[in-house]
């Protein structure tokens, strides 16, 4: 940071548990502020060793009855008093609720200290709805109340209009990765090389991590390749199911959860990042995944599905291969012209790093991010204490 802390306008980010290790996006961006000063609000926190920071305040600090007593009031107020106390204290001057449905519940806070609201939506908090007007009755107040809503690409903002925002409070913000921090590998593969592919994600159904093995599966007996598989969850009896039975068995290597450190040097042993999102019977969606960003911004090649805001990352034919989504002949086909032209992967290597240096990079994206702040704050023009 180039100011001094006591010059930085103070913000606050809030999410129900700091922090996930799927979530980790959310930590970039708290450590890339440049012109503010963040203070993280929680109702739990989880996993501080790993994403380390300074002003963090939490629910689950306190004792069982003194939570009690803030969701008890909570209920009534419409509001957690500690969290209007903090940031009061702070002098907080914009709140930023990550994801939709914890959006909702921070209005009457935002309202209370009279500051400006930005909402984030991500995935799930956009798509995960059978029942489209019960979904819009849900979100109404929100959409109403605050002042901005970020999504990660047009298809989220095609969907997060129908569900009843208007769209010019709708902004597009690219999430960020570290960029600096993670080394480019040039992949350069030839003819008869080993192609090592890896997946990494949550073992749950959006992921298509079925569909993957069982495309790879269809040219175990032609060509000489692996698989390494980073994840964990639910689904893992079905996915370990489909391995033996695709007799995959021998190419395949399961990581479990790993750290975000791991997945990146794990990366850089790998050539092919494959991730075959789809749509669920019960309409979950990606956003933008992460994963793959992380893995372009080491010089691997991508090869994913055209769903949801995925060709925001991936760029068919120039950073990777996009399939369409649940369909295992055009996946294959996606992997067909990585073992017919393997010498394109460095290519597709260079133009993954370039894109995300220029789309996703965190410092850039926490800057604009910080100017939409600046906007808000102006234009509420009203000095702390007022009300």
């Amino acid at each position: 940071m180039t100011k001094a802390q006591d010059d930085l306008t103070h913000c606050a980010h809030y999410a129900s548990r700091y922090l996930p290790l799927t979530e980790n996006w959310i930590y970039r961006l708290l450590i890339n502020h440049k012109n503010y000063k963040p203070l993280f609000l929680t109702r739990k926190k989880e996993n501080l060793s790993l994403f380390p920071i300074s002003d963090i305040c939490s629910l689950d600090d306190f004792s069982k009855t003194r939570q009690y007593v803030e969701i008890l009031l909570f209920r009534i107020l419409g509001y957690f008093v500690f969290f209007r106390k903090v940031c009061e204290q702070n002098k907080i001057q914009i709140l930023h609720i990550h994801f939709g449905y914890h959006g909702v519940k921070m209005i009457e806070l935002s309202q209370k200290l009279q500051i400006p609201m930005i909402c984030s939506f991500y995935g799930d908090d956009a798509f995960a709805h059978n029942d489209i007007k019960k979904a819009r009755k849900k979100y109404e107040r929100l959409f109403k109340e605050a002042n901005k809503i970020l999504v990660l690409g047009p298809y989220m903002r095609s969907h997060v209009t129908k569900l009843g925002c208007a769209e010019d409070k709708i902004l597009i913000h690219h999430l960020g990765i570290d960029v600096e921090k993670i080394k480019y590998k040039k992949r350069v593969i030839a003819e008869n090389d080993k192609i090592r592919f890896l997946i990494a994600s949550s073992f749950v159904k959006k992921k298509g991590i079925d569909l993957a093995i069982k495309a790879l599966s269809e040219f175990k007996d032609r060509y000489h390749f692996s698989l390494d598989i980073i994840g964990d969850g639910l689904l893992k009896p079905q996915i370990v199911n489909v391995i033996d039975l695709t007799g995959m068995e021998d190419r395949v290597k399961l990581h479990g959860y790993r750290p975000y450190n791991y997945f990146i040097e794990l990366a850089y042993e790998c050539d092919v990042f494959i991730q075959a999102s789809l749509t669920t019977d019960d309409n979950r969606k990606e956003g933008t995944p992460m994963a793959i960003v992380d893995a372009m911004a080491t010089g691997m090649a991508v090869i994913s599905t055209k769903h949801s805001d995925i060709p925001e990352i991936v760029i068919d034919n120039e950073t990777g291969y996009l399939a369409e989504e649940n369909d295992i002949e055009s996946l294959k086909s996606c992997i067909q012209k990585v073992f017919d032209c393997p010498d394109k992967i460095e290519s597709l290597s260079l133009n993954g790093r370039l894109r995300v240096e220029k789309e996703f990079n965190a410092k850039t994206q926490t800057l604009k991010l910080e100017e939409y702040y600046a906007e808000l704050i102006a234009k509420n023009n009203k000095p702390f204490g007022s009300h």
